[in-house]
């Protein structure tokens, strides 16, 4: 049931309309509430009960979405983070980190790889080399394909 505290009642069905004054405790039963006015004390009773409240202007987002990783994973695009009525639930850089990543997706041919990422590539595929090797030395041992 939507709850909206109000010196203006309405008569929407399906919302139960109090007054900012008429407050004498948590509505059982609401599952969402709309406080318009400065009234904390409504606001944080109805928070303590586990239950979101909002100005009634903003809209109301989700809490159970995706983090920026889980996001990615399910194949999406990290500018796309968080999807559509959703509230994120990754922290600042978690996001900022993935927006880097997606602008500059790693390398994947081996050929056009700095060094630290060709000899991760080449310990990878098993194919030894000198710890010392040159670019030049490491690229030879890519196998044709």
């Amino acid at each position: 049931m939507k709850i909206i505290y109000t010196d203006k009642p309405g008569n929407e069905s399906g919302v139960c309309y109090r007054l900012l004054d008429q407050f004498f405790g948590v509505i059982g039963g609401a599952k969402e509430v709309v406080v318009d006015g400065d009234k904390p004390n409504i606001i944080e009773a109805y928070k303590r009960a586990g239950i979101i409240v909002t100005d009634g202007k903003a809209p109301l987002l989700r809490e159970d979405g995706p983090t920026v990783a889980e996001f990615i994973a399910a194949g999406h695009k990290a500018s796309a983070y968080p999807p559509e009525g959703y509230a994120s639930r990754s922290t600042p850089e978690e996001i900022a980190e993935a927006l880097k990543a997606e602008q500059d997706p790693p390398e994947t041919d081996p050929l056009k790889m700095k060094v630290p990422e060709l000899k991760e590539w080449l310990t990878r595929k098993g194919i030894a080399f000198e710890s010392t090797a040159l670019k030049e030395d490491l690229q030879a041992l890519v196998p044709k394909e």
